[in-house]
């Protein structure tokens, strides 16, 4: 494999002996050469967004049709490349990564090798600036300097550390009963919803797969085959020789950590909506000879329900008697996530059999009864007709000290594989004889262990089990097997365990090791707090977890690749084209509500906020505000009581219509977020994340700001936005800069923010005032002139003119102001302040090609024990449902079609060929003249810099504006928009 670059227009072409993979970037930079006034012109030309910075130009081709002579061969001289590992976006720059040195650890068969990762290096596409690395020759001293500005040396360095393995044999994401055996085609597996989870470089190569999978078959074997495409995976894998009945054998340990769970990877914490566990693990045990080959798999991870571990803060350093079990949803959210995670891995397996180790004591004690409520109902609720598999529970709980008695030897602890043995003869293994080339048994069921961390215990009881599944499969076909063997499989796991704890604490988060640190309580806090509401983006990570985000894809800043070749434009194009053929629509209803509490839980019936009109709704969306009283040590920290007090009321309010799921509650300060979605649509919602956004106190303090949830529901995007701007009548300034904050710094993962999803609502305490006297505005309330008391409203204006909340919409008003009341009363405020009554709570909505259908916009008079009044919305949103498997079919179609049409698909590239030559040659372009004060090289045709405003005619006839046209467009009026500057001077005079 060879490495080419041609140096303008920038383009890489990395080759085999037969083909080539060209790779380009639509707005390349030339920072080294062109550093004077030319660059600067060719940059005004080649202006583009951030999202043009993710573009990338993508076709394989016959190496032969290729003209390399203008191309300068940049393969390293010391290294070889391996590999082709992915695209890697980073701080507006785009990289390839290369495999460029490894090491031989396994070979699960003969034929088949895994490779430890050992050295890597990117190359950047879109700009020379970091082109010094191509010269081996390069100072050293000065290679080591630049490199600390170099962006991609921190995931670099991360690749290298030998944590990472893969193979050109096989997918390394795949288990061989999944991949096959026997076979020498390679079958790529890592794009499957259960496998995918293993790929360390799913980011980096995501689009790269889609644009495989749309080429031919003999084209996907070559990508597959010649390193153009790798795939790795993290974790451990070793060989070692031994025998079986006098014959050589090779008995290998693969263990994969699974990187899908939204939020932290490792570390003490639950899963996520997904049902992905953090430490979730799955090792593969195989025993190969010349004559069978026998395979195993065992999955371990933490508790699959929402928990966290919680530390009480104080003054002392944290102790492990202050560790305390929450649970920050509800029952039936966490049951959803339970099922979700069990229904996985039933279709991939069949069978499961949950051996919990959970311990019964302290605040493991309490996840593990909580762990058990969780299978009891999931065993007395489950389905007949959708779950076909067989589901079992066992609680062994093992000590540690007993663990280290026992020790990793070629013994078996009776009480332990006992209790395993009838599950380990029910679901079989995978037995492949190579004399018949056909499989003797296989696999059809899986050990999932529960675990508190999923690290020793996890790894103890896979050691026992695996060694019990080779013991009874060589029984019962009458072969003795050797201590030895036994002894050598002991060595495996438990250099397994070391290998794997070690990856698993050196990036686990840090309110994790709150115990072992000397941090203050604030800073305890905040880390909790980022951690518990950042599910998709994390950008407050140690270094260690930094670099894992990073090369996952998950900074704040990084945008995915986007992929363009003809076929990938061409085939995109006619699916949208025939949407309708794989696309269908439901109506989801949606109950928006927000509300002020001034502090307070109330006590009282609030059927007639939640039910205004009897009916119940498909989601239901809450935003409250000052759920707490915002004094100053709360508004630094939270209080979560009544947080919880108010999810537990409108839930059961809810329950007396229908049965509801808490699908996500968040807090921050006095600021709450509920989402409850009725369960029967449970199943179409999504990739939940949750971000968040202080503005109070400079960005410091809780007291005001946002929070937003970003889901799917089926294949449309909604993203739920709770927040509370900053009060006072003058302040409009102040509430434009919260929410230039809050749409600026709400981040979700791949970048995305809240404009960025099909529907958005909302809504919150937007403290935006009437701009008029109290007695004015009381008089026009008791009029009922909500028309014309909303000319005067701040937000209205703000909104008119396009400077805060751009593109939303908000329903009529046709309710009085909701604040201030004195509480407990339906008056307005009569204190000393006297405040003027405004409609300071609001709900906005905004959708794409009119997604959403509003359909009512009310306050509820009635609950009057808050200074405010809650304020609800109903909408209809139209949510789009893709039927996966026809619009694929209908993809192979359009391109089985497109190469009959067009013939092969390397005619596509003929552009490509020359592209020395028809590239624009920088040197040579012919520049505008420099810029005077008359005249400036970007306007075209000479025409002057000075612009000149022709003034109006004398005669008066010219039309200009009417000042006492309305404003409002919706009031009506005798009043021309035009008049003319004869009769603007008569109305003047």
């Amino acid at each position: 494999m060879r490495l080419y670059l041609n140096d303008k227009p920038r383009t890489f072409v990395l080759t085999t002996t037969t083909h080539a993979l060209i790779i380009r970037h639509p707005n390349p930079t030339y920072e080294h050469e062109h550093r004077g006034i030319r660059s600067r012109i060719l940059g005004h030309k080649r202006h583009h967004s951030e999202k043009d910075d993710c573009k990338v130009l993508v076709e394989f081709v016959l190496k032969d049709y290729i003209n390399l002579s203008s191309y300068r061969d940049v393969t390293p001289k010391r290294n070889k490349l391996l590999g082709f590992i992915g695209l890697l976006p980073l701080k507006g720059k785009v990289f390839l990564g290369f495999i460029t040195h490894h090491e031989h650890v396994a070979s699960p068969t003969l034929n088949d090798k895994v490779y430890r990762i050992t050295g890597t290096e990117f190359y950047c596409l879109n700009s020379d600036e970091y082109d010094y690395i191509f010269d081996r020759e390069y100072d050293e001293l000065r290679y080591q300097d630049e490199k600390i500005k170099y962006p991609g040396s921190s995931v670099r360095k991360l690749l290298s550390s030998g944590a990472f393995f893969y193979s050109r044999q096989f997918d390394i994401t795949s288990t061989i009963q999944e991949r096959g055996i026997g076979t020498s085609d390679f079958k790529l597996i890592a794009d499957a919803s259960y496998f995918r989870r293993f790929s360390w470089n799913m980011f980096m190569i995501e689009e790269l797969l889609e644009f495989r999978n749309r080429l031919t078959l003999s084209e996907q074997r070559l990508i597959d085959e010649t390193g153009f495409l790798i795939v790795i995976a993290r974790g451990y894998a070793k060989t070692v020789n031994t025998e079986v009945a006098g014959q050589d054998a090779l008995l290998t340990l693969i263990s994969k950590q699974s990187s899908a769970k939204e939020g932290p990877i490792f570390g003490d914490w639950g899963c996520d909506g997904n049902g992905c566990v953090a430490n979730y693990l799955e090792s593969e045990v195989i025993l190969y000879t010349e004559h069978f080959c026998l395979s195993y798999v065992i999955a371990r991870g933490n508790v699959p329900m929402y928990w966290e571990l919680e530390n009480k803060v104080s003054k002392n350093i944290i102790g492990a008697g202050n560790k305390k079990i929450v649970f920050p949803r509800s029952f039936e959210a966490s049951q959803e996530a339970f099922t979700r995670h069990i229904d996985r891995l039933a279709s991939q397996y069949g069978d499961v059999h949950v051996i919990n180790e959970l311990s019964d004591k302290s605040y493991k004690g309490v996840l593990n009864a909580s762990f058990e409520e969780q299978v009891k109902y999931f065993v007395a609720n489950r389905d007949p007709a959708t779950s076909d598999f067989k589901f079992q529970y066992t609680h062994l709980p093992i000590p540690s000290a007993r663990i280290k008695r026992i020790g990793y030897t070629s013994q078996n602890p009776s009480e332990v594989s006992s209790q395993v043995v009838n599950s380990v003869k029910d679901f079989g293994a995978l037995f492949y004889d190579d004399a018949t080339t056909s499989f003797v048994g296989k696999q059809l069921g899986v050990f999932r262990i529960n675990s508190f961390d999923s690290l020793n215990k996890a790894n103890f009881l896979s050691k026992v089990i695996s060694q019990e599944v080779i013991e009874l499969a060589f029984s019962e076909i009458g072969i003795h097997l050797d201590r030895e063997l036994f002894t050598s499989h002991a060595k495996l796991w438990k250099e397994n365990d070391i290998i794997i704890t070690q990856l698993t604490l050196n990036f686990v988060s840090y309110s994790d090791k709150l115990h072992t640190s000397t941090k203050s309580g604030a800073s305890s806090v905040k880390s909790h707090i980022t951690k518990k509401y950042l599910s998709g983006v994390v950008d407050n990570a140690k270094p260690n977890e930094l670099v894992l985000l990073k090369l996952l894809g998950r900074l704040q800043d990084q945008s995915p690749i986007t992929l363009h070749n003809p076929l990938h434009d061409y085939i995109d194009k006619e699916l949208a084209k025939r949407s309708k053929e794989f696309t269908s629509e439901s109506d989801v209803s949606v109950f928006a509500s927000t509300f002020n509490v001034n502090g307070t839980f109330y006590e009282g019936d609030i059927n007639e906020w939640i039910f205004p009109h009897g009916k119940s709704h498909d989601l239901v969306f809450i935003g409250l505000q000052e759920i707490v009283e915002l004094k100053p040590n709360q508004m630094m920290a939270s209080d979560f009581k009544n947080k919880t007090l108010w999810e537990r009321k409108i839930l059961g309010c809810l329950a007396q219509q229908d049965k509801y799921v808490v699908m996500w509650s968040g807090q921050l300060g006095g600021l709450l977020l509920l989402l409850f979605v009725r369960e029967s649509q449970v199943k179409h919602i999504s990739n939940i994340e949750i971000s968040f956004k202080k503005t109070g106190l400079g960005g410091m303090a809780a007291n005001k700001g946002g929070i937003a949830v970003s889901f799917k529901y089926s294949d449309t995007t909604m993203c739920f936005v709770s927040s509370h701007l900053a009060a006072g009548l003058s302040n409009t300034e102040e509430r434009h800069n919260n929410y230039k904050t809050l749409i600026k710094g709400i981040k979700f993962s791949k970048n995305r923010r809240i404009p960025n999803h099909d529907v958005v609502i909302w809504l919150g305490d937007f403290n935006f005032r009437i701009e008029l006297s109290n007695e004015e505005v009381k008089s026009m309330i008791h009029q009922k002139q909500y028309g014309k008391l909303y000319e005067r409203d701040q937000l209205n204006k703000q909104m008119a003119n396009g400077e805060t909340f751009p593109f939303f919409a908000e329903q009529e008003i046709r309710f009085p102001p909701t604040y201030k009341f004195d509480n407990g009363t339906r008056k307005y405020d009569s204190s000393e302040k006297q405040r003027v009554p405004a409609w300071t709570d609001r709900i906005l909505y905004m959708s794409r090609k009119n997604l959403i259908k509003p359909m009512d916009y009310e306050c509820i008079d009635n609950i009057v024990f808050s200074d405010h009044r809650a304020v609800y919305a109903i909408f209809q949103i139209t949510a789009k449902i893709v039927n996966q498997v026809i619009k694929k079919k209908l993809s192979n179609e359009l391109y089985e079609s497109y190469n009959l049409k067009d013939g092969e698909l390397q005619d596509l590239s003929a552009l490509t060929y020359d592209l020395g030559k028809k590239g624009s040659d920088y040197e040579n372009e012919k520049l505008p003249p420099p810029s005077s004060d008359k005249q400036k090289w970007w306007l075209d045709g000479g025409r002057p810099a000075k612009v000149t405003i022709p003034r109006l005619a004398e005669q008066g006839n010219d039309l200009v504006v009417n000042p006492w046209h309305p404003i409002n467009p919706f009031v009506a009026t005798s009043e021309p928009e035009f008049v003319s500057r004869k009769q603007l001077e008569t109305m003047l005079n």
